[in-house]
């Protein structure tokens, strides 16, 4: 009961102060507003996108002409601004590099490619094979597109012989007069049989490499609202477990510490009231922003509460953390400050994590910011369910209860001086 009042008491008086409710709630409502709009049509497609050369593999097993033509035209100067195609031999390592996200999509052209053009009619279309990196959303699009066209080129090219063959037969008797009609009848002739979806010597295997995750259609806010409420719920969180070294300094901890309460409830009461603030600050921010920005935070109100208290309760935790194991208060608002900086660029808050290069990928996994970026990710854009963010939600609070041990070990030590 005493550590339910001191922390009630501490989440009142930061409410009512004006300047605290600026930057808990109203300051990421109008940065998420900002890049949002500012990078809008980079989520939902509605404007073009400034891409360096995507890194695409490419396997040609193919020994004859027309597998060479496929890689002279994937590989040429024309698309060399848009895709960084890379050749190789050993189509298992590519799949294994397109898996591990260093490379956005694999192209493997079959070793009977050219054989598809020898006959009249191919009895069994060559299968390229198109492997796509499950965990990028738009790129692999691109490179999709590259090469649906390339094989439209071919098969059209493969129609064309056919058609012209079959005319040129067709008037044999009298070939003169009928060359003033040839023209049109294979124009008409490719048009039916594109209609008709045949013949097709060529078509297109996309095999998924992971997990692909069905998005819907993105609204900027997806991302950038959870990143800025994140962000933002960090320094509240700092500042507020900052507080308690304030209180030790000013002579109102000390006071406490003569009341007949033990050092291990004052320290829970505070750390309490800085989660419980943290806890009232996001839920009023996830009300908000679904109110202005209309974003859906998904469809599991359940994996939303578990998400929100355990990234709440993590970030509390670390800033408890800090404050416990810094000298005075204001280097436990110098090193507040760095960390969340630093956890916000390395988590991915400004940059989805999975637009870094291989090693950073991993190296942001140890921030606190990455794991709740990724659930509510989960949530917001791909829609998930709770049973898909227990992994994130678990990770969370495994470190809030390291973090906060060593919080309440160290301030207890403190405080028994």
């Amino acid at each position: 009961m005493k550590i339910w009042t001191i922390a009630w008491k501490d989440t009142t008086i930061r409410f009512r102060d004006r300047n605290a409710l600026i930057l808990m709630v109203l300051a990421p409502l109008v940065l998420s507003a900002i890049i949002g709009s500012a990078f809008g049509g980079f989520l939902d497609s509605s404007d073009p996108v400034p891409f360096d050369a995507i890194p695409v593999l490419f396997i040609n097993q193919d020994m004859g002409e027309m597998g060479q033509q496929f890689a002279d035209i994937l590989t040429s100067d024309a698309l060399g601004d848009l895709l960084a195609v890379t050749e190789m031999s050993d189509e298992t390592a590519a799949r294994e590099q397109v898996q591990r996200g260093e490379a956005r999509a694999a192209i493997v052209i079959p070793a009977d490619f050219s054989e598809a053009f020898g006959g009249e009619t191919a009895v069994s279309p060559a299968l390229i094979q198109f492997y796509a990196d499950p965990s990028a959303t738009i790129t692999p699009n691109i490179v999709r597109g590259v090469v649906t066209q390339i094989v439209n080129g071919f098969n059209s090219a493969a129609i064309s012989s056919e058609v012209a063959v079959e005319q040129l037969s067709t008037y044999a008797a009298d070939l003169g007069p009928a060359m003033a009609n040839l023209d049109a009848s294979l124009s008409a002739e490719m048009q039916s049989r594109f209609a008709e979806g045949q013949p097709t010597v060529i078509t297109l295997n996309d095999v998924p490499v992971g997990d692909m995750e069905e998005t819907a259609d993105i609204s900027p806010f997806a991302f950038f609202a959870p990143s800025m409420g994140i962000l933002f719920l960090m320094f509240s969180m700092m500042d507020g477990t900052r507080s308690i070294l304030e209180e030790e300094q000013g002579g109102t901890l000390d006071r406490l510490v003569s009341t007949p309460t033990s050092h291990l409830e004052i320290i829970l009461g505070k750390i309490g009231g800085v989660f419980l603030t943290g806890a009232l600050q996001f839920v009023v921010f996830v009300a908000a922003s679904a109110l202005i920005f209309q974003l859906n935070w998904g469809h599991s109100p359940l994996g939303l509460a578990m998400l929100t208290l355990a990234v709440v309760l993590s970030l509390t935790s670390l800033g408890a953390l800090i404050a416990a194991f810094a000298r005075n208060p204001s280097q436990a608002g110098i090193l507040g400050t760095v960390v969340t900086l630093v956890f916000a660029a390395l988590g991915g808050t400004f940059v989805p994590a999975q637009n870094f290069p291989p090693f950073l990928q991993e190296l942001s996994k140890i921030t606190v910011t990455r794991w709740a970026l990724d659930g509510f990710t989960d949530l917001t854009i791909y829609g998930l369910g709770a049973a898909d963010v227990v992994l994130e939600t678990a990770v969370l609070t495994g470190l809030s209860i390291l973090f906060i041990a060593l919080a309440l070990w160290q301030f207890q030590r403190r405080l028994a001086k």
